[in-house]
């Protein structure tokens, strides 16, 4: 059993291995990729799952070509919450961004050991 209070970040790579192992090993369609059985023709990879980036717009980048310096108080003002908004579009846009790129490097890892059974 893993015990909750240890944080992950101290475990050796061997120990992750053996915890993505027996993670792995648990599901009903990755399971034979930990066995010891050889792949036949009735293992089939599961097709890729392709994502978009979500549909919010994009930040406003002409911003970043403002004179911020010739710029009353009220116009910095509103400036300053148009900087807010941008960045967090961008946030949005930059953690949707590397969840995509998450599950597209989980589904190489499947693929690979399919092909590494083989």
């Amino acid at each position: 059993p893993i015990d909750p209070d240890i944080d992950p970040a101290l475990y050796t790579p061997s120990k992750r291995m053996r915890l993505m192992n027996a993670a792995i090993s648990r599901t009903a369609s990755g399971s034979f990729l930990v066995s010891k059985d050889p792949v036949t023709s009735t293992h089939q990879i599961a097709r890729p799952v392709l994502e978009a980036p979500p549909k919010i717009p994009a930040p406003n980048w002409s911003l970043l070509h403002a004179k911020p310096s010739t710029m009353s108080q009220i116009e910095l003002e509103g400036y300053t919450e148009d900087l807010q908004d941008g960045l967090g579009s961008a946030k949005i846009h930059l953690k949707s961004r590397d969840l995509i790129i998450e599950g597209a490097h989980a589904q190489l890892i499947v693929q690979g050991l399919l092909c590494a059974k083989q």
